[in-house]
Protein backbone atom coordinates (compact mmCIF):
# COMPACT_ATOMS: atom_id res chain seq x y z
CA UNK A 1 0.00 0.00 0.00
CA UNK A 2 1.45 3.07 -1.20
CA UNK A 3 1.69 5.92 1.39
CA UNK A 4 1.50 9.86 0.72
CA UNK A 5 3.47 12.71 2.71
CA UNK A 6 2.62 16.21 3.13
CA UNK A 7 4.40 18.59 0.52
CA UNK A 8 4.96 22.07 1.82
CA UNK A 9 2.78 23.83 -0.34
CA UNK A 10 -0.21 21.69 1.41
CA UNK A 11 -0.84 19.11 -1.22
CA UNK A 12 0.06 15.35 -0.73
CA UNK A 13 2.26 13.46 -2.82
CA UNK A 14 2.93 9.90 -3.14
CA UNK A 15 5.72 8.30 -4.96
CA UNK A 16 5.64 4.57 -6.45
CA UNK A 17 8.20 1.94 -7.68
CA UNK A 18 7.62 -0.80 -10.87
CA UNK A 19 8.70 -2.45 -13.05
CA UNK A 20 7.70 -1.20 -16.38
CA UNK A 21 7.26 -3.23 -19.86
CA UNK A 22 10.60 -3.70 -20.93
CA UNK A 23 12.00 -5.13 -17.43
CA UNK A 24 12.95 -1.51 -15.97
CA UNK A 25 12.61 -0.16 -12.32
CA UNK A 26 10.42 2.98 -13.16
CA UNK A 27 8.92 5.67 -10.90
CA UNK A 28 5.88 7.49 -10.88
CA UNK A 29 4.36 10.54 -7.84
CA UNK A 30 0.74 11.14 -7.76
CA UNK A 31 -0.46 14.64 -6.32
CA UNK A 32 -3.37 15.67 -4.54
CA UNK A 33 -5.41 17.85 -2.10
CA UNK A 34 -5.56 15.22 0.63
CA UNK A 35 -3.39 11.93 1.83
CA UNK A 36 -6.22 10.10 0.62
CA UNK A 37 -7.09 11.04 -2.64
CA UNK A 38 -2.84 11.19 -3.60
CA UNK A 39 -2.86 6.95 -1.89
CA UNK A 40 -6.13 6.15 -3.82
CA UNK A 41 -4.51 7.24 -7.24
CA UNK A 42 -1.50 5.58 -6.74
CA UNK A 43 -2.72 2.58 -5.69
CA UNK A 44 -5.46 2.73 -8.98
CA UNK A 45 -3.03 2.90 -10.59
CA UNK A 46 -1.06 0.29 -9.31
CA UNK A 47 -4.10 -2.35 -9.14
CA UNK A 48 -5.01 -1.49 -13.21
CA UNK A 49 -0.91 -2.48 -13.85
CA UNK A 50 -1.81 -5.60 -12.08
CA UNK A 51 -4.76 -6.29 -14.04
CA UNK A 52 -3.46 -5.42 -17.31
CA UNK A 53 -0.35 -7.91 -16.94
CA UNK A 54 -2.28 -10.85 -16.81
CA UNK A 55 -2.56 -11.98 -20.39
CA UNK A 56 -5.81 -12.52 -20.44
CA UNK A 57 -6.54 -9.22 -19.77
CA UNK A 58 -4.25 -7.12 -22.25
CA UNK A 59 -5.80 -5.83 -25.45
CA UNK A 60 -4.78 -7.35 -28.82
CA UNK A 61 -3.27 -4.56 -29.24
CA UNK A 62 -1.10 -4.49 -25.98
CA UNK A 63 -0.41 -7.80 -27.01
CA UNK A 64 1.17 -7.32 -30.99
CA UNK A 65 3.20 -4.26 -29.61
CA UNK A 66 5.01 -6.29 -27.05
CA UNK A 67 5.34 -9.43 -29.88
CA UNK A 68 7.02 -6.42 -31.91
CA UNK A 69 9.42 -5.02 -29.08
CA UNK A 70 10.42 -8.13 -27.74
CA UNK A 71 11.98 -8.77 -31.51
CA UNK A 72 13.21 -5.60 -32.42
CA UNK A 73 16.97 -6.82 -32.47
CA UNK A 74 16.03 -10.03 -34.61
CA UNK A 75 13.68 -8.69 -37.47
CA UNK A 76 14.70 -6.28 -40.30
CA UNK A 77 13.49 -2.95 -39.71
CA UNK A 78 11.14 -3.04 -42.54
CA UNK A 79 8.93 -6.42 -41.09
CA UNK A 80 9.38 -4.14 -38.19
CA UNK A 81 7.83 -1.41 -39.63
CA UNK A 82 5.11 -3.65 -41.58
CA UNK A 83 3.84 -4.98 -38.28
CA UNK A 84 3.38 -1.55 -36.33
CA UNK A 85 1.20 -0.31 -39.65
CA UNK A 86 -1.32 -3.23 -38.64
CA UNK A 87 -0.94 -2.28 -34.78
CA UNK A 88 -2.36 1.11 -36.27
CA UNK A 89 -4.18 0.46 -39.09
CA UNK A 90 -5.62 -2.73 -39.05
CA UNK A 91 -9.15 -4.11 -37.97
CA UNK A 92 -9.47 -1.96 -35.10
CA UNK A 93 -12.13 -3.19 -33.67
CA UNK A 94 -10.08 -6.59 -33.39
CA UNK A 95 -7.00 -5.08 -31.97
CA UNK A 96 -9.25 -2.72 -29.08
CA UNK A 97 -10.67 -6.07 -27.95
CA UNK A 98 -9.19 -8.02 -25.27
CA UNK A 99 -7.51 -11.54 -25.80
CA UNK A 100 -10.17 -13.14 -23.23
CA UNK A 101 -12.64 -11.62 -25.35
CA UNK A 102 -11.72 -12.81 -28.79
CA UNK A 103 -13.10 -15.98 -30.21
CA UNK A 104 -12.91 -17.92 -33.43
CA UNK A 105 -16.00 -15.76 -34.50
CA UNK A 106 -15.16 -12.77 -33.37
CA UNK A 107 -11.77 -13.05 -35.57
CA UNK A 108 -13.73 -14.48 -38.62
CA UNK A 109 -16.26 -11.29 -38.51
CA UNK A 110 -13.27 -9.13 -38.77
CA UNK A 111 -11.33 -10.86 -40.75
CA UNK A 112 -14.73 -11.08 -43.40
CA UNK A 113 -15.32 -7.09 -42.80
CA UNK A 114 -11.54 -6.53 -43.71
CA UNK A 115 -11.51 -8.37 -46.42
CA UNK A 116 -13.95 -6.86 -48.43
CA UNK A 117 -11.75 -4.17 -49.29
CA UNK A 118 -7.91 -5.63 -48.99
CA UNK A 119 -6.67 -8.27 -51.47
CA UNK A 120 -6.49 -11.73 -50.37
CA UNK A 121 -2.64 -11.74 -50.18
CA UNK A 122 -3.45 -8.10 -47.76
CA UNK A 123 -5.74 -10.01 -45.86
CA UNK A 124 -3.13 -13.35 -45.14
CA UNK A 125 -0.44 -11.36 -44.18
CA UNK A 126 -2.36 -9.89 -41.79
CA UNK A 127 -4.41 -12.89 -40.10
CA UNK A 128 -0.61 -14.86 -39.78
CA UNK A 129 0.52 -11.87 -38.00
CA UNK A 130 -2.57 -11.65 -35.48
CA UNK A 131 -2.10 -15.60 -35.08
CA UNK A 132 1.20 -15.26 -34.22
CA UNK A 133 0.45 -13.07 -31.43
CA UNK A 134 -2.45 -15.07 -30.04
CA UNK A 135 0.24 -18.57 -30.51
CA UNK A 136 2.53 -16.49 -28.04
CA UNK A 137 -0.30 -15.71 -25.82
CA UNK A 138 -1.30 -19.14 -25.77
CA UNK A 139 -4.52 -18.72 -27.57
CA UNK A 140 -5.43 -20.83 -30.66
CA UNK A 141 -8.65 -20.35 -32.01
CA UNK A 142 -7.10 -20.05 -36.27
CA UNK A 143 -7.74 -23.67 -37.04
CA UNK A 144 -10.81 -23.39 -39.01
CA UNK A 145 -10.95 -19.46 -39.77
CA UNK A 146 -11.83 -19.07 -43.12
CA UNK A 147 -9.53 -16.70 -45.46
CA UNK A 148 -10.32 -15.51 -48.85
CA UNK A 149 -8.87 -17.85 -51.40
CA UNK A 150 -5.56 -16.05 -53.64
CA UNK A 151 -6.12 -15.50 -57.14
CA UNK A 152 -2.88 -16.63 -59.20
CA UNK A 153 -1.97 -13.24 -60.23
CA UNK A 154 -0.67 -13.31 -64.21
CA UNK A 155 2.86 -12.33 -64.29
CA UNK A 156 3.62 -8.97 -66.46
CA UNK A 157 7.29 -9.06 -68.21
CA UNK A 158 7.97 -6.17 -70.74
CA UNK A 159 9.20 -8.23 -74.20
CA UNK A 160 12.43 -7.02 -75.89
CA UNK A 161 11.09 -4.34 -78.04
CA UNK A 162 9.14 -2.82 -74.55
CA UNK A 163 12.49 -2.86 -72.79
CA UNK A 164 14.96 -1.71 -75.84
CA UNK A 165 12.12 1.43 -75.22
CA UNK A 166 12.74 1.65 -71.56
CA UNK A 167 16.27 1.45 -71.16
CA UNK A 168 16.54 4.04 -74.09
CA UNK A 169 14.24 6.57 -71.63
CA UNK A 170 15.87 5.95 -69.11
CA UNK A 171 19.24 6.48 -70.37
CA UNK A 172 21.41 9.84 -69.24
CA UNK A 173 18.79 10.08 -66.30
CA UNK A 174 18.84 9.86 -62.35
CA UNK A 175 17.93 6.22 -62.82
CA UNK A 176 19.98 5.62 -65.52
CA UNK A 177 21.79 3.21 -62.99
CA UNK A 178 19.16 1.99 -60.79
CA UNK A 179 17.31 0.59 -63.76
CA UNK A 180 20.50 -1.17 -65.37
CA UNK A 181 21.15 -2.87 -62.17
CA UNK A 182 17.57 -4.21 -62.23
CA UNK A 183 17.76 -5.49 -66.06
CA UNK A 184 21.42 -6.04 -66.37
CA UNK A 185 21.71 -8.32 -62.86
CA UNK A 186 17.89 -9.20 -61.67
CA UNK A 187 18.36 -6.50 -58.34
CA UNK A 188 16.18 -6.06 -55.77
CA UNK A 189 15.09 -2.53 -55.41
CA UNK A 190 16.40 -2.81 -51.44
CA UNK A 191 19.78 -4.72 -52.89
CA UNK A 192 20.44 -1.92 -55.26
CA UNK A 193 19.96 0.96 -53.26
CA UNK A 194 22.08 -1.39 -50.31
CA UNK A 195 25.17 -1.88 -52.74
CA UNK A 196 27.98 0.32 -51.74
CA UNK A 197 31.46 1.48 -53.46
CA UNK A 198 33.17 -1.67 -50.95
CA UNK A 199 31.29 -3.99 -52.60
CA UNK A 200 31.87 -3.56 -56.10
CA UNK A 201 35.41 -5.03 -57.41
CA UNK A 202 37.01 -2.78 -59.71
CA UNK A 203 39.38 -5.45 -61.33
CA UNK A 204 37.31 -8.28 -61.30
CA UNK A 205 34.08 -6.17 -62.60
CA UNK A 206 31.54 -8.09 -59.91
CA UNK A 207 29.33 -6.39 -57.13
CA UNK A 208 28.49 -8.44 -54.04
CA UNK A 209 25.11 -8.31 -52.74
CA UNK A 210 25.29 -8.38 -48.93
CA UNK A 211 23.14 -5.71 -48.04
CA UNK A 212 19.32 -4.48 -48.27
CA UNK A 213 18.68 -0.65 -48.17
CA UNK A 214 14.60 -0.64 -46.44
CA UNK A 215 11.94 1.77 -44.99
CA UNK A 216 12.25 2.00 -41.13
CA UNK A 217 9.59 3.35 -38.48
CA UNK A 218 10.52 6.69 -39.23
CA UNK A 219 9.59 6.69 -42.99
CA UNK A 220 12.73 6.97 -43.68
CA UNK A 221 15.40 4.50 -45.33
CA UNK A 222 18.25 2.02 -43.13
CA UNK A 223 20.93 -0.19 -44.02
CA UNK A 224 19.79 -3.84 -43.01
CA UNK A 225 23.23 -5.69 -42.82
CA UNK A 226 21.67 -8.75 -44.73
CA UNK A 227 19.45 -9.44 -47.76
CA UNK A 228 16.07 -11.14 -48.05
CA UNK A 229 17.37 -14.75 -47.42
CA UNK A 230 20.62 -16.07 -47.13
CA UNK A 231 20.59 -17.81 -50.59
CA UNK A 232 20.22 -13.78 -51.62
CA UNK A 233 23.78 -13.38 -50.71
CA UNK A 234 25.56 -13.45 -53.81
CA UNK A 235 28.46 -11.76 -55.82
CA UNK A 236 27.61 -11.19 -59.64
CA UNK A 237 29.83 -10.35 -62.92
CA UNK A 238 28.84 -7.27 -63.92
CA UNK A 239 27.97 -6.75 -68.01
CA UNK A 240 30.41 -3.83 -69.74
CA UNK A 241 27.50 -1.75 -70.17
CA UNK A 242 26.63 -1.95 -66.31
CA UNK A 243 30.18 -0.90 -65.19
CA UNK A 244 30.95 1.41 -67.81
CA UNK A 245 27.73 3.29 -66.53
CA UNK A 246 29.17 3.23 -62.97
CA UNK A 247 29.89 7.06 -61.69
CA UNK A 248 33.46 7.80 -60.24
CA UNK A 249 34.20 5.69 -57.26
CA UNK A 250 33.79 7.41 -53.87
CA UNK A 251 34.14 6.51 -50.23
CA UNK A 252 33.98 2.57 -49.55
CA UNK A 253 30.76 3.02 -47.19
CA UNK A 254 29.02 5.45 -49.57
CA UNK A 255 26.18 4.45 -51.37
CA UNK A 256 26.82 3.81 -55.32
CA UNK A 257 23.07 5.36 -55.85
CA UNK A 258 23.53 8.39 -53.87
CA UNK A 259 20.03 9.44 -54.34
CA UNK A 260 16.98 9.24 -52.34
CA UNK A 261 15.28 6.32 -52.73
CA UNK A 262 11.82 7.28 -52.35
CA UNK A 263 12.36 10.23 -54.50
CA UNK A 264 13.94 7.79 -57.19
CA UNK A 265 10.92 5.56 -56.57
CA UNK A 266 7.98 8.12 -57.37
CA UNK A 267 10.06 8.81 -60.53
CA UNK A 268 9.96 5.51 -62.01
CA UNK A 269 6.31 5.67 -62.20
CA UNK A 270 6.25 9.47 -63.28
CA UNK A 271 8.41 8.28 -66.08
CA UNK A 272 7.15 4.57 -67.17
CA UNK A 273 3.49 6.60 -67.29
CA UNK A 274 5.35 8.86 -69.85
CA UNK A 275 5.87 5.89 -71.92
CA UNK A 276 2.79 3.94 -71.30
CA UNK A 277 4.33 1.12 -69.95
CA UNK A 278 2.30 -0.85 -67.39
CA UNK A 279 5.71 -2.54 -65.76
CA UNK A 280 6.47 -2.22 -62.52
CA UNK A 281 10.48 -1.93 -61.48
CA UNK A 282 10.07 -5.64 -60.10
CA UNK A 283 9.24 -6.67 -63.28
CA UNK A 284 12.59 -5.16 -64.60
CA UNK A 285 13.89 -8.39 -62.29
CA UNK A 286 11.31 -10.55 -63.66
CA UNK A 287 13.05 -10.26 -67.23
CA UNK A 288 16.30 -10.56 -66.20
CA UNK A 289 14.70 -14.03 -64.85
CA UNK A 290 12.96 -14.50 -68.41
CA UNK A 291 16.49 -13.95 -70.17
CA UNK A 292 18.46 -16.59 -68.40
CA UNK A 293 15.68 -18.86 -68.91
CA UNK A 294 15.46 -18.21 -72.46
CA UNK A 295 19.14 -18.42 -72.88
CA UNK A 296 19.12 -21.83 -71.83
CA UNK A 297 20.64 -21.02 -68.21
CA UNK A 298 19.34 -24.19 -66.12
CA UNK A 299 16.83 -23.50 -63.65
CA UNK A 300 19.68 -23.94 -60.40
CA UNK A 301 21.40 -21.57 -61.90
CA UNK A 302 19.24 -18.53 -62.97
CA UNK A 303 18.11 -19.42 -58.71
CA UNK A 304 21.15 -18.85 -57.50
CA UNK A 305 21.80 -15.42 -59.76
CA UNK A 306 18.05 -14.12 -58.58
CA UNK A 307 19.01 -15.00 -54.91
CA UNK A 308 15.89 -17.16 -53.97
CA UNK A 309 15.88 -20.03 -51.65
CA UNK A 310 13.50 -22.23 -53.96
CA UNK A 311 12.81 -21.72 -58.19
CA UNK A 312 8.58 -21.40 -57.57
CA UNK A 313 9.15 -17.70 -59.12
CA UNK A 314 10.90 -18.83 -61.77
CA UNK A 315 8.60 -21.10 -62.61
CA UNK A 316 6.08 -18.34 -63.34
CA UNK A 317 8.09 -16.22 -65.34
CA UNK A 318 9.08 -20.15 -67.51
CA UNK A 319 5.63 -20.33 -67.98
CA UNK A 320 5.02 -16.27 -68.96
CA UNK A 321 8.28 -16.60 -71.08
CA UNK A 322 7.04 -19.42 -73.26
CA UNK A 323 3.81 -18.98 -73.56
CA UNK A 324 3.87 -17.51 -76.97
CA UNK A 325 5.64 -21.41 -78.05
CA UNK A 326 2.53 -23.04 -77.15
CA UNK A 327 0.98 -23.00 -80.31
CA UNK A 328 3.86 -24.44 -81.77
CA UNK A 329 4.07 -27.16 -79.12
CA UNK A 330 0.59 -27.72 -79.94
CA UNK A 331 1.40 -27.86 -83.68
CA UNK A 332 4.11 -30.61 -83.23
CA UNK A 333 2.50 -33.01 -80.48
CA UNK A 334 -1.10 -32.97 -83.10
CA UNK A 335 1.39 -33.89 -86.04
CA UNK A 336 2.89 -36.51 -83.97
CA UNK A 337 0.17 -38.39 -82.67
CA UNK A 338 -1.99 -37.71 -86.07
CA UNK A 339 1.01 -39.69 -88.22
CA UNK A 340 1.14 -42.18 -85.20
CA UNK A 341 -2.64 -43.21 -86.25
CA UNK A 342 -1.66 -42.97 -90.31
CA UNK A 343 0.90 -45.14 -89.58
Amino acid sequence: MASAVKLPSGNYRCRICYTDETGKKARKSFTAKSQKEAEKAANRFLALREYNSKPENKSLKTAATEFVNARTSVLSPSTINGYRKIISGCMPELFEMRLANITKQSLQKSINKYAEDHSPQTVLNVFTFINNVLKDNDIRISETIVLPKRQKKEISIPDKDEMRTILNHFKGTRLELTVYFAVFLGLRKSEIYGIQWKDIDKDKHTVTISKARVNDSNNGYTLKQSTKTLLSHRTLSMPDVLYNALPDRGEDDAFVIDDSPAALNSMYKREMKKIDMPYTFHALRHYYASVMLQQGVPNRYAKERMGHSTENMLQNVYQHTFKDTHEEINEVMNNYFEGLLSE
